[in-house]
C-alpha cells in the first residue's frame, strides 16, 4: 500500500474536519444574529403592541347585595348592616367576527418584526331573560341591580388604533378604558345603563375595531355559536390553537389567505371555563384559534439551513480534487486543499452578512458568484489547466444552484437534498467505474509538482 496515498487521504479527512469546524463557527454567528433578531422583535412588541388575544364581548350586570350580619361579642349580640358588590355575566348567543389584516415590517436597525392591523367587525346578539336571576350569597338579603355594560378582553389595548364604535340595539355607545372584569384581564368596556325588559329580549350588537399587533392573532370563541371569517394578503399564515379553519373554506395562494371557522359551545368548554374564572375557582386558559404571521424561510433560517450542507459541499469538492489528482496524475498540496476549503467556508459568512443588508436572494447570488469566480481562477493554476478550472467552476455553479433550490423549497427540501446527494454519488461512481484502485494505491504519486506562475 502506498504510504503517501494513505497520508494524503488522512490529511484530506483532517482538513475536512477543520473546515467543518469553520462552518460550525459561522453557524454559531448565524444563531447569535437570529437570537438578536428575536430580542428586537420583543423590543418592538414592547414599544408598540404585542401578540393580541380577543375575548368577548360579554354582558356584565353589576349588583349590590345588602344583608345583615349578627355576631356575639362578650355575650352581647351585635347586628350590622353590610353590602357587597357583585357581578353577573351573560355570554353572547351568537357571535360573528369578520375582517381583514394588513401587514408591514417594522425595523430597528437591520432587524425587523412583522406586524399586522386588523380591520374587524364583530356582530352578535344576547338573549336577555325578562327576569334576570341574580345570585344571592346570604340569607334574607336584598339585591339591587346596577347599570350594565359590555366588556371585551383585549390583551394589549395599546394596539387599538382608533376609537372603536359600538351599536347596542339601535343605541350608539362609546367604549371606555379597562374591561372592568378580572376574568377578561386587559380590555375595554361600554356602559349600557339599567336593563329593564318586560319580556325576554334578543339584543343585537355590532362593534367596529381596528387592532394592531405583532406576529400572532388569537381569538377565544365564548358564544353559543361562533363564526369567524378572516383574510389577509400575507401568503404564509400559520393556523394553530384549539380550532383549525374549515378545509372547504380555506384558501392560501399568491394573493394571500382566506379562512373561516365555525365553533359551537358544544365543541368547546370555553363557557364553563370562563364562568369558573368569574368565581375564582379556576384560572384555566381559554381555548382559542391562532393565526401566525411568520416568515417561513427568513434570512437566518435560510442561512442556517445552508450551513447544514457546508460539510457536504467541502467534502464533495475535496473528493473531486482527489479524483482529479488520481486520474490526471497531478499533485495537489494540502495547503491548496485548505485554501479552497476556507474559501467555501467564507461563502456562508458572506451570505449571512450580505443577506442582512440586501436580502437573501441577492446575497446568495453575490456570495456564490464571488466564490465561484475566485475558485475558478485559482483552480485553473492548481489543476494546471484553464479548462479544468472552468470545469470545476461549472460544477460549483451547479452545486450552488441546486442548494438555492433546496433552500427555497418549504415542503420538498429533504427530498431534493436526498436526490442531490444520490445524483452526485452516482456521478462519482460512473466517473471512477474503470479505476483500478489497487493499482493506484501501489504506485508512487508524482514527486516533482509543477511550479505555477503567480499570474
Amino acid at each position: 500500500m502506498n504510504r503517501s496515498l494513505i497520508l494524503k487521504v488522512v490529511g484530506m479527512l483532517a482538513l475536512i474536519t477543520l473546515m467543518s469546524i469553520a462552518v460550525s463557527y459561522v453557524n454559531g454567528i448565524i444563531l447569535e444574529r437570529q437570537q438578536r433578531q428575536n430580542e428586537v422583535k420583543a423590543d418592538i412588541a414592547r414599544s408598540s403592541a404585542g401578540e393580541q388575544t380577543i375575548v368577548g364581548p360579554v354582558l356584565v350586570i353589576p349588583y349590590i347585595e345588602e344583608f345583615t350580619e349578627t355576631t356575639t361579642e362578650n355575650g352581647v349580640k351585635k347586628t350590622e348592616a353590610k353590602r357587597e358588590h357583585r357581578k353577573a355575566v351573560i355570554l353572547p348567543d351568537q357571535l360573528n367576527l369578520a375582517g381583514g389584516f394588513s401587514n408591514e415590517f417594522k425595523k430597528l436597525g437591520i432587524y425587523k418584526a412583522l406586524t399586522y392591523e386588523l380591520g374587524g367587525n364583530i356582530k352578535g346578539s344576547f338573549d336577555i331573560p325578562a327576569d334576570i336571576k341574580l345570585t344571592a350569597y346570604h340569607n334574607n338579603s336584598s339585591l339591587t341591580m346596577q347599570p350594565a355594560y359590555l366588556s371585551m378582553g383585549i390583551s394589549d389595548p395599546r394596539g387599538i388604533t382608533s376609537r372603536p364604535s359600538i351599536t347596542w340595539g339601535k343605541q350608539s355607545l362609546a367604549f371606555e378604558q379597562g374591561s372592568q372584569l378580572k376574568a377578561l384581564g386587559n380590555g375595554i368596556h361600554a356602559p349600557i345603563g339599567l336593563l329593564q325588559y318586560a319580556v325576554a329580549t334578543n339584543i343585537d350588537f355590532e362593534i367596529v375595531l381596528n387592532l394592531r399587533g405583532t406576529e400572532q392573532f388569537n381569538f377565544a370563541p365564548i358564544a353559543g355559536n361562533n363564526t369567524i371569517a378572516l383574510q389577509s394578503s400575507w401568503q404564509h399564515p400559520h393556523f394553530g390553537g384549539s380550532f383549525l379553519p374549515e378545509a372547504s373554506s380555506q384558501t392560501i395562494n399568491a394573493k394571500g389567505f382566506r379562512a373561516k371557522w365555525a365553533v359551537s359551545s358544544l365543541s368547546s368548554n370555553n363557557q364553563a371555563v370562563f364562568l369558573n374564572r368569574l368565581t375564582g375557582e379556576q384560572n384555566q386558559a381559554l381555548e382559542s384559534l391562532n393565526i401566525g404571521f411568520v416568515e417561513p424561510i427568513n434570512v437566518y433560517s435560510q442561512s442556517d439551513r445552508a450551513t447544514k450542507y457546508g460539510l457536504l459541499f467541502i467534502g464533495l469538492t475535496f473528493a473531486g480534487f482527489f479524483i482529479f489528482e488520481i486520474l490526471k496524475n497531478l499533485r495537489i498540496h494540502p495547503a491548496q486543499y485548505a485554501l479552497v476549503g476556507l474559501s467555501m467556508a467564507m461563502f456562508y459568512l458572506l451570505l449571512v452578512s450580505l443577506a442582512e443588508q440586501i436580502g437573501f436572494a441577492s446575497a446568495y447570488l453575490s456570495a456564490s458568484v464571488g466564490c465561484i469566480v475566485l475558485l475558478g481562477y485559482y483552480l485553473s493554476y492548481v489543476l494546471q489547466s484553464k479548462i479544468n478550472g472552468i470545469f470545476f467552476a461549472s460544477l460549483l455553479t451547479a452545486l450552488y444552484g441546486a442548494l438555492y433550490a433546496i433552500l427555497q423549497s418549504e415542503d420538498n427540501a429533504l427530498l431534493m437534498g436526498s436526490l442531490l446527494v444520490f445524483g452526485l454519488l452516482a456521478l462519482v461512481m460512473v466517473i471512477t467505474r474503470k479505476v483500478d484502485w489497487y493499482q493506484i494505491s501501489s504506485k508512487e504519486l508524482p514527486k516533482n509538482p509543477a511550479m505555477y506562475d503567480v499570474v
